[in-house]
């Protein structure tokens, strides 16, 4: 029996080059391929200010730091996320105040968002589920109101728009992941947007423990005694061997997106009519980058099982983080949305290693799944 798996990791003979490369010349911690991958991806995204760092959640903490999110601050997010998203929240001693989605959508329902900002909110945290782009635009000008910073996770969006916008330009922060199951693989990597140029300068530092590169090293290479380190930060840099086997993808991410989207619009053609299934609706104007494809179904538990066992690896993507305890987020929340999302929600392959066969097998053994009665 084939196995189909829900994700794929990219692995290009030009990777290889790149890394042997790295590991010859002996700099593998820091070298120019660092720079390198920041301004491809800036060029990608057509942002400046981009900072390379070790890890999507260092970014995402990285952002919140500076948009000045301390302690008993709240951070309103959604629940319906991976870890690496909302624990971030917590290492900055801050309490996630958990937003609904909208009715049978996995987008963030802003009038929630309105009710529930307050005196201690610092941030809002836009999670782009899965590559769908999430309402950045009006999101923004809400925060802007309220004089709160936004956060827009694009972890798996990468080449994602709405309203022909790419995501991560409406944000004061935008978070990217090169996680091996992500657009572009670095085995492990993250990077942080800043719209403004002073907080990328000081991201920068504080990625490298708060150490001013132009200065911290005499003419001689020794650590210079002068330079002062006013802010402590962390060791969130991205190192040289990985910088560099992101940059050697670069010139093919698009490509790789472009074939997700393609299988997606297969899948949604054979999979539409199904009873009890509903594909995912997809937001006017909005274009996903389809790390998966979402459908809601009505039997989701039986039908995940069924299709494990024939081979096709589905999944239900996230656990609800506001179940977690070490949030202190006090009391749960009332999130009937959420609830529903996580109960129905189905994600399937649709990445760009498939092939037409494989998009029919996906959709065979979903018909098949379908037809499981609940009681099995």
């Amino acid at each position: 029996m084939k196995t189909i798996p829900l994700f794929g990791v990219v692995s290009l003979p030009e990777m290889d080059v790149a890394a042997l490369e790295v590991l010859h010349s002996g700099r593998i911690a820091s070298g120019e391929y660092v720079a390198k991958f920041e301004a491809g991806i800036g060029e990608m995204l057509s942002q400046r200010n981009v900072v390379s760092t070790v890890d999507m959640t260092s970014a995402i903490f990285l952002a919140l730091h500076l948009a000045g999110v301390s302690k008993g601050d709240e951070v309103l997010t959604t629940a319906f996320a991976c870890m690496s998203t909302n624990s971030a929240i917590a290492q900055c001693g801050a309490v996630p105040v958990w937003v609904d989605v909208k009715p049978q959508s996995i987008e963030i329902d802003l009038d929630d968002i309105i009710r529930k900002v307050g005196t201690k909110t610092k941030a809002v945290i836009l999670y782009h589920v899965a590559g769908y782009p999430g309402p950045a635009k009006e999101l923004a000008a809400l925060c802007q109101e309220h004089g709160i910073a936004l956060i827009e996770d694009c972890d798996n969006a990468l080449f994602a728009s709405r309203n022909a916008v790419p995501v991560g330009s409406h944000g004061d922060f935008a978070v990217y992941s090169f996680y091996p199951t992500r657009q572009i693989n670095t085995t492990e990597g993250g990077a942080l947007v800043c719209k403004s140029a002073d907080m990328a300068a000081r991201a920068r530092k504080l990625r490298r423990f708060g150490i001013d590169p132009a200065t911290f090293r005499n003419a001689k290479g020794e650590i210079n005694p002068t330079s002062d380190i006013p802010e402590i930060g962390w060791a969130f840099t991205m190192n040289n061997l990985c910088a560099a086997l992101g940059y050697a993808q670069l010139s093919t991410a698009q490509s790789r997106v472009l074939k997700a989207q393609n299988n997606a619009t297969k899948l949604t053609q054979l999979v539409s009519e199904l009873n009890g299934v509903r594909v995912v609706p997809v937001a006017y104007g909005s274009s996903p980058a389809y790390w998966v494809l979402l459908l809601f179904v009505a039997n989701r538990d039986a039908v995940l099982t069924s299709m494990k066992q024939q081979g096709v690896m589905a999944s239900s993507l996230h656990h609800r983080n506001d179940t977690y305890t070490g949030f202190h987020a006090g009391p749960s929340q009332h999130l009937p949305n959420t609830t529903n999302l996580q109960d129905h929600v189905l994600a399937i392959p649709c990445g760009w290693w498939l092939v037409d066969e494989d998009l029919a097998i996906i959709a065979k053994t979903l018909v098949s799944a379908v037809a499981v009665p609940s009681t099995q």
